[in-house]
């Protein structure tokens, strides 16, 4: 749903992994066991990478309802009282599993900038293998501050002030190296390397979507497909956020804490969920009937899981207990 689900989605998978890990043994195997057994009745093979991502979204699922609950204290009917920690942000002080999410984060980099920097955007360049090793590199530069920024929130420890000014400086990092690539591809290349960049979000939903079409005998036109990205594209530039999420460096770094506060987030859910209706009405014209049903279940899924993953993780940043 947004680019900063790149960086939340790895912590929420680690903090669904760790803190229920005693207590949900046998949930984990009877996943494993229905995985199996799924595998086997289709007859499919998956590699290892897709087997633990489908692990790791039964895990969220099982646990975000536990993990979103709130936790009452005896003294938390009074009004002066401190907003209680929540069980499981003491993992975040925690080396290890401070360790794993960085490691979580760098690998989602890594996907990051492969489909990105793909087969179709390296022919269309017309880049050397040699270029397009270094875009990649370049690209994963550029978004290494976003990981930085996410761990810069996870610490509790900052005065306003400090975040605000571990944010400017990310976004100056970010914009450094934004300027390395335009340099490195010049103006003409650039530009279209930006537009696969920008329109990364809805070009990814209309991968699952054209996967779940073709599971249903069904398929898209590369017409359909070019014209699906740049409707739900329009969309989403032409839609006012009261905070943009998608744009993470585009934030107020002084306002954080009401940026990440539980009304904040409601907001960004109300004009997400807002935008969605509007591209389900504007793309009938562009796909057949049946097409059409299947791409809005398809919308409303996604948009339900980014809900959860956002929410689940965003809940547990210390910057918001000073609302």
């Amino acid at each position: 749903m947004t680019r900063v689900i790149i960086f939340l989605a790895p912590i929420a998978v680690v903090i669904g992994l760790l803190y229920f890990r005693a207590q949900q043994r046998e949930q984990l195997k009877r996943i494993q066991t229905a995985e199996a057994a799924a595998q086997e009745a289709t007859g499919r093979a998956a590699d290892a990478d897709e087997r633990s991502d489908k692990f790791k979204r039964e895990m969220l699922k099982l646990q975000a309802e536990e993990l979103l609950r709130p936790r009452t204290t005896a003294s938390s009917n009074s009004p002066n009282a401190p907003k209680p920690e929540h069980p499981a942000a003491k993992l975040f002080r925690d080396p290890e599993m401070r360790a794993a999410m960085r490691k979580e984060h760098e690998r989602a980099i890594e996907r990051s900038a492969k489909q990105l920097v793909s087969s179709n955007l390296i022919e269309q360049l017309q880049l050397t293998p040699e270029q397009a090793a270094t875009l990649r590199d370049l690209v994963k530069k550029k978004h290494a501050p976003g990981m930085e920024m996410t761990m810069v929130l996870l610490n509790g420890e900052l005065s306003d002030a400090e975040l605000a000014q571990a944010g400017r400086n990310m976004r100056d990092q970010r914009a450094a190296a934004d300027s390395e690539i335009r340099a490195f591809l010049g103006d003409e290349r650039y530009a279209a390397y930006a537009w696969q960049e920008d329109s990364e979000v809805e070009r990814s939903r209309i991968k699952e979507f054209r996967a779940k079409l073709a599971e249903a005998s069904a398929t898209l036109t590369p017409a359909q497909e070019d014209d699906l990205v740049r409707a739900m594209y329009d969309e989403r530039v032409a839609t006012a956020f009261t905070h943009d999420f998608h744009n993470p460096h585009t934030f107020d770094m002084d306002q954080l804490a009401d940026i990440f506060s539980e009304a904040s987030l409601d907001q960004f859910m109300r004009e997400m969920d807002q935008l969605n209706e509007r591209i389900i009405l504007r793309v009938q014209s562009i796909l057949g009937p049946e097409q059409s049903g299947e791409f809005a279940q398809s919308l409303r899924d996604d948009f339900e899981r980014s809900k959860v993953t956002v929410k689940m993780t965003a809940a547990l940043f210390p910057v918001r207990r000073r609302n």
